[in-house]
């Protein structure tokens, strides 16, 4: 009976490994495209031209749309 158990238990502990490194995955995945993305929005700052009195309202503006987007692509 005790055998039963640690197989048992070794199959819970598998399956929660399993669990634990696809959520890793996911976050992993997710890490990389913010940084891909980071890097593009970077690439381009330079040859973006925001006249001087809205751009910090318009800055706010593309913050609010990305997270927006973020947001919903994680409710996936």
């Amino acid at each position: 009976m005790e055998h039963k158990k640690k197989i048992t238990d070794l199959k819970k502990s598998i399956e929660k490994f399993n669990d634990f490194s696809t959520k890793e995955k996911t976050s992993l995945v997710d890490s990389i495209e913010m940084l891909w993305l980071n890097a593009g929005i970077q690439k381009k700052k330079k040859d973006i031209k925001i006249d001087g009195n809205n751009s910090s309202d318009h800055i706010k503006r593309i913050r609010q749309l990305l997270s927006a987007a973020w947001s919903e692509d994680l409710k996936d």
